[in-house]
């Protein structure tokens, strides 16, 4: 008789992940991810649409409902665990209970953190707390630990823009003029106009609030010529500079997200097509994208003995792009104003 022993079958793999006292920390910082999440309007929302693209459950082929606590309905939970999933490419579940019979809980994704030997740990502040459950993840190259989401190779793209929004609003705050200096020519101003100076930079002109407010200058003359005072500019940063970047960035984002961009309301003049056009880009990110994911999500399901069954949308059953935005609307993947985005009608006043 032959005997296998387990460690027989321990990988020898050298580990390159940083290990501190009690788990291995995250290659990449989840709270920035976080703060990420909120910092571009189109990152947020390919996000939420892929979310709630891979919650659509099958209630009745599904049992998910017998391992959830009263009040969290099984798409809520799914909800909040598959966007744990894109946002962080890690979606941990608390199992409290015992092996057969257990109620399952999301951990918070920038809480989340693994061990070694791969048990569950909850990081609050400096507090760590052990925990039984589950994980899922995105394969990395990254780590043999953690995953990470699909747009990780944007993050540049998303601080960027987000670079440029603080500066166009701190832009306004400044009264719309950071880049300006004041030249006296055969003149120099008083020790009184220097004190102007500072009070109307500094409380009469900054911030919108304060716009069109006038300076009144005035020189004394120190030569024979006569006094001059003008503004010059420090720098040249044109405004279609930044409406440039922010289309290529907006476009990256939604480049590594996969998402069609017409689902993000996003059109071109030179691209607009048939009342078709949604439905082909659809059918292809559901083939490429949503479909593999749904795969994995179910297996994980049942690796842990729960069956669990989600339906993607099928496109063959529309006619055209109206129909298709209806029904997301109706299954809760889209807002109605988001439809509208899409189908590039014009919201009303009222936002009806």
């Amino acid at each position: 008789m032959k005997l296998v022993y387990k460690s027989s079958f321990d990988s020898k793999q050298l580990l390159d992940d940083n290990m501190s006292d009690e788990y291995i920390d995250p290659f990449c910082d989840f709270d920035m991810l976080l703060d990420l999440y909120y910092a571009n309007v189109y990152h947020a929302r390919s996000i939420r649409i892929k979310s709630n693209l891979l919650s659509q459950i099958e209630i009745e082929k599904s049992n998910i409902d017998k391992f959830l606590p009263g009040g969290i309905s099984p798409q809520y939970f799914l909800k909040v665990f598959t966007l744990n999933l894109e946002l962080y490419g890690n979606a941990g579940i608390e199992s409290a209970g015992n092996k057969n019979s257990f109620y399952m809980y999301n951990i918070k994704g920038n809480e989340l953190r693994l061990g070694k030997q791969g048990e569950i740990f909850q990081v609050l502040n400096s507090e760590v707390k052990k925990l039984d459950g589950f994980v899922l993840k995105y394969y990395s190259p990254k780590s043999h630990y953690y995953g990470e989401p699909d747009y990780l190779a944007t993050l540049k793209q998303i601080m960027l823009n987000q670079k440029a929004d603080i500066y166009n609003e701190k832009f306004f705050d400044n009264g719309a003029r950071p880049d300006m200096v004041i030249i006296y020519e055969n003149a120099e101003p008083s020790q009184e106009q220097l004190n102007a100076f500072k009070d109307f930079f500094g409380n009469s002109f900054k911030d919108y609030q304060n716009s069109h407010n006038t300076l009144v200058l005035f020189g004394n003359d120190i030569g024979d010529k006569d006094a001059k005072i003008r503004f010059e500019k420090l720098g040249n940063i044109e405004d279609i500079s930044f409406e440039k970047l922010k289309k290529v960035a907006r476009d990256e984002i939604a480049c590594a997200h996969g998402l069609p961009p017409r689902l993000l309301g996003i059109t071109e003049s030179s691209a607009l097509g048939g009342s078709g056009e949604l439905m082909g880009q659809l059918h292809q990110f559901n083939e490429i994208e949503i479909k593999p994911k749904i795969e994995l999500i179910e297996s994980f399901f049942d690796s842990i003995g729960i069956k669990l069954r989600l339906k993607p949308i099928d496109v063959t059953n529309f006619k055209d792009d109206g129909e298709i935005v209806t029904n997301l609307i109706n299954s809760g993947i889209i807002s109605v104003n988001e439809a509208r985005e899409i189908l590039g009608w014009q919201k009303s006043l009222k936002g009806q």
